[in-house]
């Protein structure tokens, strides 16, 4: 009788102890602003996780056959990215008037000083344009595209 009694109390013991040794999830803060070029960037930092990076950077396409291009180019790397890391992704976009076009992503989150973060941005990508240069003719320009800029955040 004693040993149920003392099995009951244990039970009972333990079942109050667990949630409270569960740690609690980190929180969620969320970042808007603009990158050191002047584009817009949004992301959500969890813990030591940078993810949801939304926004656009300062794209240069080159063309052996036409004109350079430069424009704001969108920059949503897939996946999440640790603090005081580089980490490396690609994705598959639609592009349009080009078509599905993989983009090459490196971002870099470095601790400056203090709090101060900066995450060092660069894109890469590749297409082929075909443009109509008379009724009767079609002509195909290729295009490598670069972008790079900076973001810097206070945690």
């Amino acid at each position: 009788m004693k040993r149920i009694a003392i099995a009951i109390a244990l039970i009972a013991l333990l079942a109050l102890a667990a949630p409270a040794a569960a740690k609690p999830k980190p929180k969620t803060l969320y970042y808007d602003g603009e990158t050191v070029a002047g584009n817009e960037l949004s992301f959500a930092l969890t813990g030591k996780r940078v993810s949801g990076i939304e926004g656009y950077v300062s794209t240069t396409c080159v063309s052996p056959d036409g004109p350079d291009m430069s424009f704001m180019g969108e920059f949503n790397p897939p996946g999440s990215f640790i603090l005081g890391k580089t980490r490396k992704a690609s994705a598959t976009e639609y592009m349009s008037y080009k078509g599905d076009v993989t983009k090459n992503y490196t971002i870099s989150i470095k601790k400056k000083k203090g709090r101060l973060w900066i995450a060092d941005l660069h894109v890469n990508y590749s297409y082929e344009e075909v443009v109509g240069v008379s009724s009767s003719e079609l002509e195909a320009r290729f295009y490598i595209c670069q972008g790079d800029d900076e973001f810097r955040f206070i945690v």
